[in-house]
């Protein structure tokens, strides 16, 4: 997954208010895991401009989830949990 924080789709995320409220309501390995499932749809490909508009936003949080976590206890979670 590549989308940039900067290429975010409406600009309007408060991303300190953003992570707080999953850090508060999500644990490392349940974010993890949503990361896991969001990243197949980097796989996904079609000719629909408003279905790749949401891929690019599934994408962006993709990443930024990758982020807050960071890779390396991105990728022990992903061998802890078996994803």
């Amino acid at each position: 997954m590549n989308t940039r924080n900067d290429e975010r789709m409406s600009g309007a995320v408060d991303q300190p208010l953003f992570e707080k409220a999953i850090r508060d309501n999500l644990s490392p390995e349940a974010i993890a895991t949503i990361i896991a499932f969001l990243q197949l749809a980097a796989f996904y490909r079609t000719d629909n401009v408003e279905a790749t508009q949401a891929l690019r936003q599934v994408e962006w949080l993709a990443d930024t989830l990758t982020e807050m976590l960071g890779v390396e206890e991105h990728n022990r979670l992903m061998d802890k949990l078996g994803l």
